[in-house]
């Protein structure tokens, strides 16, 4: 092929999804390579978008300008706001997909996109000169150049299949998998090494009985990922989810045939993900429970399966039959789909740059599975981010790096450069100690401004939420502004709903600081609230009770984003300065990071490290812009 592109993506996936689009829609003549053009954002897992840390995750892809939450919106079939009980801090929106929907719609995005061409065929190589990635080769020996190209290649470099005793080599689904990438990123020096994931049989829907599970129904409220989604209303009949526990026979069945374990038997070479373990591993390690939680979840309106979520396993298929039986209701299934593990080859992540290009080799950037993380989310937001900086990599502009206080995208990649991985990496709300400003709320807030000035957000969008921010303003200064006497009508209202007991005047906004106020009941009393969506509403709620600890949390930021602007010279030898311990001074030659807020986050250097490179930097390199 004489074709010459600016970006290549490497894979279909939900990494490759957002990469390509964010190029193409970046003006840069891209390329998606991938097998089948109907596995376009396939849902191989479990058939939802979203869940804690991870919906925020979408809503801030959205606000950059991804796809992802438009998908999931369009295609949801329940929708629920989960830790609502608890802080505005790990609120998280989840949505169970319809998985052939999600892929149907992000198929037609991608065949659409104009400057996208999608390419149907194995990439089976790169074309490596001079430490810069030149392009793909394909399957058939054709060869495609680029300028740079993304690596979102999942769980299919070397992937081999592991059900009991029996490992074999294939991709998820008997899909074929890819070795000459593997072997070209090992020749050019690059770091792999194997991790696991794993998933749970699927059963026929009209073989099971659910008469006795419990109801797992979605929220009854105006949710939605996406700030474009402009109907903020519940999806009319909402699938039901259920939930089941196993039992003390699952269990026995487990223990009695665990050397029948692909994981156990010996034939697992690799390291699965802690925070989705095989079933059996449950068994062992929390041998001390006789029962386990287990989800039954749709997978499509027009599938003919359920989903059993948390009882993934390697055994072989006739254990795996005894197993699924030994749950209520379960007692006749019949499998559509057996369970599997899959092992594949990653990179070392801490070859990386923030920008997610590799530092060994130009040009080429990796999002996704193949950088050590998992779940769908997760590799959406690193294609993201690789489709902005591959193209600005084109037009020779500085790459788009995400603080840790700005988005959780921006703490999981600076986890991944600078801590590495030793198991597959999921996102958690605990991993973000900035968490109160990296809420559900507010990612338009964090986001949206860079976006537009990326150009992933167009003026239309633009202006809307430049319209919605001045709708919270106006309505935070009536707030302000207005006043309520303990004989008001809402001050009434609020002492009979037991909500509140003015004893004196109050400002709109003194009222909406007291924690057992519903700003809903305000909503009559005050013009400007009337008009407001929801996620408005509770942008107000949250700003004006949380304001103390938000400055409070701004201040540190603020100290932090000071270490961010001391750079460190790209040409600094760490072997000339004193003092240093040695395991700092090999991860700091190993990360080579670009400031001292970088070189502060590097698992093994520590404050004492720090002192002794900041005192190196103000003797040598004095002179230079820190």
């Amino acid at each position: 092929m004489n074709k010459h592109f600016d970006v290549i993506v490497i894979g279909g996936g939900h990494a490759g999804v957002e990469a390509a689009l964010a190029s193409a829609r970046l003006n840069k003549k891209t390329a998606l390579i991938n097998l089948y053009k109907d596995r376009i954002a396939a849902m191989p897992c479990n058939p939802s978008i979203g869940g804690p840390a991870k919906g925020i995750v979408v809503r801030e892809i959205d606000a950059l300008g991804g796809e992802m939450a438009k998908a999931a919106d369009k295609t949801a079939l329940q929708t629920k706001l989960l830790n609502s009980s608890r802080g505005p801090g790990v609120w998280a929106l989840r949505v169970q997909s319809d998985k052939e929907e999600y892929s149907k719609y992000m198929q037609n995005v991608v065949e659409t996109q104009s400057n996208l061409e999608l390419i149907e065929a194995i990439a089976s190589d790169l074309v490596i000169d001079d430490n810069s990635v030149k392009g793909v080769v394909l399957n058939n020996g054709d060869i495609i150049n680029a300028t740079c190209v993304i690596l979102t290649t999942g769980t299919y470099l070397k992937s081999e299949i592991l059900t009991g005793h029996e490992k074999y080599s294939s991709g998820p689904n008997e899909e074929p998998t890819s070795n000459g990438i593997s072997q070209s990123l090992k020749k050019a020096g690059i770091e792999l090494f194997r991790f696991k994931t794993g998933t749970p049989p699927r059963i026929f829907k009209n073989s099971v009985d659910l008469s006795k599970a419990i109801k797992e129904p979605g929220t009854n409220a105006k949710l939605a990922f996406s700030f474009s989604t402009d109907e903020y209303t519940p999806i009319e009949n909402q699938e039901l989810c259920y939930l089941i526990h196993s039992t003390p026979e699952t269990k026995k069945i487990i223990e009695d045939n665990l050397t029948k374990s692909a994981m156990y038997s010996g034939k697992v070479e690799s390291i699965g993900p802690r925070y989705c373990p095989s079933f059996e591993d449950k068994i062992v390690r929390f041998s001390s429970k006789e029962t386990h939680q287990i989800f039954i979840e749709p997978e499509s309106l027009k599938g003919d399966a359920w989903y059993i979520q948390g009882f993934s396993t390697s055994m072989p298929t006739d254990i795996q039959l005894l197993m699924i039986r030994s749950l209520p209701g379960f007692e006749k299934a019949e499998v559509k789909t057996w369970a599997y593990a899959i092992e594949y080859d990653c990179i070392n992540p801490m070859q990386l740059k923030p920008s997610l290009e590799l530092k060994n080799i130009s040009n080429l950037f990796t999002a996704g599975q193949i950088n050590g993380t998992s779940g769908y989310e997760e590799a959406a937001g690193q294609g993201l981010i690789a489709g902005i900086n591959a193209s600005r990599k084109v037009d020779n502009l500085e790459p788009l790096i995400l603080r840790r206080d700005e988005a959780y995208i921006g703490v999981m990649i600076d986890d991944l450069i600078n801590k590495g991985v030793w198991e597959p990496y999921r996102l958690l709300t605990s991993r973000a100690e900035h968490r109160l400003l990296l809420r559900n709320d507010n990612a338009e807030h964090r986001l949206k401004e860079k976006g537009f000035q990326i150009g992933l957000i167009k003026d239309q969008e633009y202006n809307k939420y430049l319209n919605y921010t001045q709708e919270i303003n106006e309505a935070i200064k009536e707030l302000e502004e207005i006043r309520f006497t303990p004989k008001s009508k809402l001050a009434i209202e609020l002492k009979e709903l037991g909500q509140a007991d003015l004893n004196h005047g109050y400002s709109g906004i003194e009222i909406l600081k007291i924690p057992t106020v519903d700003i809903n009941v305000m909503i009559p009393h005050i013009k400007s609230l009337q008009s407001l969506k929801n996620n408005q509403l509770q942008s107000i709620v949250i700003e004006t009770r949380f304001a103390g600890y938000v400055k409070t949390e701004r201040k540190t930021v603020e100290r932090l984003i000071k270490l961010e602007k001391k750079k460190i010279p790209s040409n600094i030898d760490y072997d000339k300065i004193e003092n240093l311990a040695t395991e700092a001074r090999q991860k700091l030659k190993k990360v080579m990071p670009l400031n001292i807020g970088q070189a502060s986050r590097i698992t093994g250097v520590n404050p004492a490290d720090i002192q002794m490179l900041l005192f190196y930097l103000k003797n040598n390199y004095a002179n230079e812009q820190m």
